[in-house]
């Protein structure tokens, strides 16, 4: 009798270990829930990335030419108006007329300097300082970036959506006395 009943005992807990198919097909069900919402999120985590590479590597590039325009001679900073620079993914400066360069090259800079001397706040003119831009733009196939900037059609709270990024600073001119 008691081999009986412990045989018994033995086959009710081999029965018990194991999952029955009702638990499998849910537990299934939601492993495949997460993984299609996790992989829906996979694009745009790697816009985002893309992008945040971009403004990174595209400042890097802007405060570099920058620092170049800064240690030049004021007087001769109109010279860099319309130079344009070639970059490859990290930032480093390519050699134009390099043939390898064409096919490294990932973003592509241009400085414009002001002609006018800017208007503070305030003041009249001011005749020591000058305004740089450095447009960076990415590189996309064959096709040259058009740094013109797109219209406004006067409304200026619309967002325009333009093919560079722009970043831009004032130059000043240290050598002569601000109180002219």
């Amino acid at each position: 009798m008691k081999s009986e009943i412990y045989q018994k005992a033995k086959t009710i807990k081999i029965l018990e270990k194991g999952f029955t198919l009702v638990e499998t097909v849910l537990a299934l069900g939601i492993v495949a829930t997460v993984m299609v919402t996790l992989m829906a999120l996979l694009p745009t985590g790697m816009d985002i990335m893309k992008e945040a590479g971009t403004n990174t590597v595209g400042a890097r590039i802007a405060n570099q030419l920058v620092s170049e325009i800064q240690l030049s001679d004021y007087e001769k900073i109109q010279q860099w108006n319309g130079k344009e620079y070639y970059f490859d993914d990290m930032g480093t400066q390519l050699i134009k007329n390099d043939e390898e360069s064409k096919f490294r090259r990932i973003y592509t800079a241009r400085i414009e300097v002001d002609e006018k001397n800017p208007e503070l706040p305030g003041k009249k003119e001011n005749k020591y300082l000058r305004r740089v831009v450095v447009k960076v733009a990415g590189y996309i196939g064959g096709a040259e970036p058009d740094f013109t900037d797109p219209p406004t059609d006067g409304d200026q709270t619309k967002k325009i959506k333009k093919d560079y990024r722009s970043y831009w600073t004032y130059i000043v001119d240290t050598k002569k006395d601000s109180r002219d």
